[in-house]
């Protein structure tokens, strides 16, 4: 926890151009306001995901509720045992302890608006970018499984992917 947010300061106002991130341009998903912007109140990010792709495999928050707003594409959600699919100006609400993941449900690139209440998701995004850099093939969910439990995140099941997606579609 950085000084500002210790004493509940938050940043002075910004503007970010399409593409610009605040801090850590390594970090999936692209960070827009984090933790020391907001005294800990909220972090904002811009996720992209290629064609079909699948997102991150089935897990959990115990700290943080997010909301998924879809700007461009069509997004496969998975929210407890449900999956629906959330076109462009689509929302979804994720209560923390509610299990969830999502894949891009379409031939086109997605991009979603995402929030994260408190803020602080952003050091676990980080800490898998890092580890992501690092890698040379598959990622060992073991390790993600690790890298989440420092952030209050388990691993719960594999990703998903679209009905209709190629197979051997890469995630």
């Amino acid at each position: 926890m950085d000084s500002a947010q210790a004493d509940g300061r938050r940043a002075g106002p910004y503007l970010l151009a399409p593409g610009e991130v605040r801090r850590n341009p390594a970090s999936v998903p692209a960070v827009k306001a984090d933790s020391a912007d907001t005294a800990g109140l909220l972090a904002v990010f811009e996720d992209a995901m290629a064609p079909w792709a699948a997102g991150p495999p089935l897990h959990l928050h115990t700290r943080e509720d997010e909301a998924l707003y879809v700007l461009e594409g069509t997004v496969l959600v998975q929210i407890g045992e449900q999956r629906h699919e959330l076109a462009a100006g689509a929302f979804a609400w994720i209560p923390r302890d509610t299990p969830h993941t999502f894949a891009n449900a379409s031939g086109t690139a997605t991009r979603v608006l995402a929030l994260a209440v408190p803020g602080g998701i952003e050091g676990l995004f980080a800490d898998q970018g890092a580890y992501f850099a690092q890698l040379c093939g598959a990622p060992d969910l073991a390790e993600l499984g690790r890298i989440g439990a420092r952030y209050g995140s388990r691993l719960l099941g594999a990703p998903i992917t679209a009905a209709g997606a190629p197979i051997g579609q890469p995630s």
